[in-house]
This record gives structure tokens, sequence and C-alpha cells, in this order.
């Protein structure tokens, strides 16, 4: 990591507390700063530094507990950083689920959505399933037939 790298993450830690401040002092612009933060690189240097009011100082203590809290009991999963965690489906909900979806007809739901619709609403909604699905015509219907 370079120093620019390590001064960039600690801008973008205060500009975050700026911003967590700045919400939190519009409905009580008067409020004495309660905490000063001072930032600096591991070498000492001041990258700069952040007056949190009283509400500010404890939200930010509250997120840090949060995450600390949850570093020290998912160890694994925070130090593998921040990717999508990937649910574990149950193996026969998953094919209940798939069987479920491979009985719908297509063609059947398409025509109980337009026949369901008034005359004048058809062509909006056939839009919108077109929108959702993208246009696939059936193999045998004629203009008009769905």
């Amino acid at each position: 990591m370079s120093t620019a790298d390590d001064r960039a993450r600690a801008q973008a830690l205060l500009d975050e507390l700026y911003r967590l401040n700045g919400a939190d002092t519009l409905g009580n612009p008067n409020q004495a700063a309660a905490t000063r933060i001072q930032v600096r690189t591991a070498d000492g240097q001041l990258v700069d530094e952040a007056l949190l009011s009283a509400r500010s100082t404890d939200e930010t203590t509250l997120a840090i507990s949060a995450v600390a809290e949850y570093a020290l009991v998912m160890p694994a999963d925070y130090q593998a950083g921040r990717g999508t965690p990937t649910p574990k489906v149950d193996d026969l909900l998953m094919a209940d689920i798939e069987d479920h979806f491979a009985d719908v007809d297509l063609d059947d739901l398409t025509r109980t959505a337009l026949n369901g619709a008034a005359p004048a609403d058809r062509m909006a909604v056939t839009r919108a399933i077109d929108d959702m699905f993208g246009h696939i015509p059936h193999w045998d219907a004629e203009d008009g037939d769905l």
C-alpha cells in the first residue's frame, strides 16, 4: 500500500464523519462539538480532523463497535472482505421451486393476463410483459391470438 492510498482511506473516513455530523447538526445547528478526531497516517502525518457533536460521536462509536464485534465473532468472513455472502439454499427447497416453475405454462399465463386486462389496456400489458421477458412470440400464434 502506498502512502497515497493510506491518505485516501483516511480522507474517506473523515469525509464520512463530516457527512454524519452534518446530518446530525441539520436539526440543531447551534450544538457544540463534543469530540475532535484527528486522523494521521501511520508515519504521523496529519491528514485532517473532524469535530463531532455528542450524537455523532455516539453513533460513530456504535458503528465501530458493531464492526469490531463482527470481526471478532466472524473473523473468517471479516478477513475475506466485503464480498457478497452466498446464502446456502436447502437442496430440497430448490428442487421444489424448480419443479414449480417448470410446471408454469407461460403461454397460458400470458393469455390469462391479456384476457384479464381491459381491451384498452391490453397493449400496455403486452408492453409490460415484453419489457419483463423480452418479446418472445409463440411458435404457432398469429397476431392477435394472444
